[in-house]
């Protein structure tokens, strides 16, 4: 095998894991297992500060396997059940006593959150007091990527933490070393046998996405019924948007099945595994053009991530999960390069800017809307209906046109990632 083709290999089994759960509050939960491991002596309280988005994608988004929201339940959580070697499914355990002792916990005030409004990018600390000693966690620009961990007596002051410059060598940045024509020589070359654990993500996707069809009044359940009533077409388009609905709103529900995440998101890894399975099923596509075209969708979604940002005022499901979907599926289609960056052009010149309002049941009608018309843009380009490659923000170049993306997102959208917040807390 190729040192390239190695690399990327590792590029997709880091940044492909299962997760239960929105992965924001799941990261704060970590942080504060990562602590609790380090500490000595009793509880007296847990002091934490986010960014922004963590702060907004954690508001209204249900912890799995209770019916409670948000950033202190998380905390709470992660403190009285978290296991660090779970990962992105640390609080998977959850007890009724463990949301009993959490409550507790809350009652009596031990749980103090923070906005650090001057931070961008992902950027959690946690800090816990003991009767004996305080221990600081910080985790930086990946959901599970503690930057530090220190430890003192009650009486020493911590210094400021000074945040590191990115460094280009980093996994998120790496993957800007290739070219598409990279990613297609992978995806077609690659022995099936080394990503054959993307069919993990199609399995575990899926039964997700049944439990979310159960739902009552679930947007995927109700969007399926309106196809046995004929107002909707049952077609490859539809079957998307269903799976990935239905998916989306058992997770920001509360359910205890896993996701498989990309790009540090389990709804990105909706959009992405999903998209590509409906329009396999839908075509009668093989299990290996199906595998193939999911290691493509996920090199291109973690590649236009390094440029966006892990969070941003942006929906990822749109404007990177979708992207990556859509040119997976003219992958699929039997489409060459050049129609693949139709697809990219269309999605684009399109659907940029739907914004990102934080985690919650209503993403599910982002992930329609995203799975849908990524799967209809991969159409449209095959058929030769590409948006102009020098419109608006679009450029024909394959880095630049996710540069401009980037650039739309930080710096163009940091005043309105911060309207977003201010509409949402004063509620």
């Amino acid at each position: 095998m190729k040192e390239s083709q190695k690399e990327l290999l590792k590029l997709l089994k880091e940044g492909i894991t299962p997760a239960t759960g929105c992965t924001e509050p799941i990261a704060v939960a970590y942080a504060v297992a990562a602590a609790k491991e380090q500490i000595e002596g009793h509880l007296e309280s847990i002091y934490i500060q986010v960014d922004s988005n963590i702060y907004k994608n954690s508001l209204m988004v249900t912890i799995p396997g209770t019916t409670e929201k948000g950033l202190v339940f998380a905390a709470a959580f992660g403190f009285i059940a978290g296991d660090v070697r779970k990962k992105l499914r640390v609080i998977v355990n959850i007890t009724d006593e463990d949301i009993a002792k959490a409550k507790q916990l809350i009652k009596e005030k031990k749980i103090e959150l923070a906005l650090k409004k001057d931070s961008t990018g992902l950027d959690i600390e946690v800090i816990i007091f003991t009767d004996k000693e305080k221990i600081r966690v910080n985790i930086l620009e990946s959901h599970l990527n503690i930057a530090s961990i220190e430890k003192t007596d009650l009486a020493t002051q911590f210094t400021p933490f000074i945040r590191k410059k990115k460094k280009t060598n980093t996994p998120n940045h790496l993957i800007q070393d290739y070219t598409l024509e990279d990613f297609l020589q992978f995806s077609n070359e690659i022995p099936l046998s080394e990503i054959m654990f993307l069919d993990d993500g199609i399995k575990m996707n899926m039964a997700i996405a049944r439990e979310g069809l159960a739902l009552k009044l679930g947007v995927g359940k109700i969007m399926n019924d309106m196809i046995h009533e004929g107002l909707m077409a049952d077609n490859m388009i539809t079957c998307a948007q269903v799976l990935c609905a239905a998916a989306s709103e058992a997770r920001m529900s509360g359910s205890r099945l896993p996701v498989m995440s990309t790009a540090g998101s389990g709804n990105h890894g909706i959009t992405v595994f999903l998209t590509s399975a409906a329009v396999a099923e839908k075509r009668n596509l093989s299990q290996e053009k199906l595998i193939r075209s999911l290691a493509l969708s996920n090199l291109i979604t973690f590649f236009i991530k390094s440029y966006t940002g892990v969070l941003s005022a942006m929906c990822g499901c749109g404007v990177a999960a979708g992207i990556g979907a859509s040119a997976g599926v003219v992958y699929m289609l039997d489409g060459i390069k050049e129609q693949i960056l139709g697809a990219l052009y269309n999605m684009v010149g399109s659907i940029s800017g739907i914004i990102c309002d934080g985690a919650k049941n209503g993403c599910a009608h982002k992930l329609a809307l995203a799975s849908g018309w990524a799967v209809q843009s991969a159409l449209l380009s095959l058929k030769g209906a590409i948006i102009n490659n020098t419109d608006g923000i679009v450029d024909p170049d394959f880095k630049q046109l996710f540069k401009n993306l980037g650039y739309l997102c930080d710096p163009g959208m940091i005043a309105t990632d911060q309207a977003i917040l201010d509409v949402m807390l004063r509620k």
